[in-house]
């Protein structure tokens, strides 16, 4: 049960991160910030499968 809790706290800071990183890039308000999620959000998938992103 200890590994489960330790999963979900490292899950936690990884997605409490990610929030902050997109909030201070692209704007602390709500449009910028649902954008920037979904930009972010490709380029780290396309990072994880190896895929370039355009340059845009």
């Amino acid at each position: 049960m200890r590994i489960v809790a330790r999963l979900l706290w490292i899950a936690a800071f990884l997605i409490a991160t990610y929030s902050w990183m997109v909030a201070f890039e692209h704007g602390f308000g709500w449009k910028g910030f649902s954008d920037g999620f979904r930009v972010e959000w490709k380029n780290l998938g396309a990072l994880l499968v190896g895929k370039p992103t355009p340059n845009s």
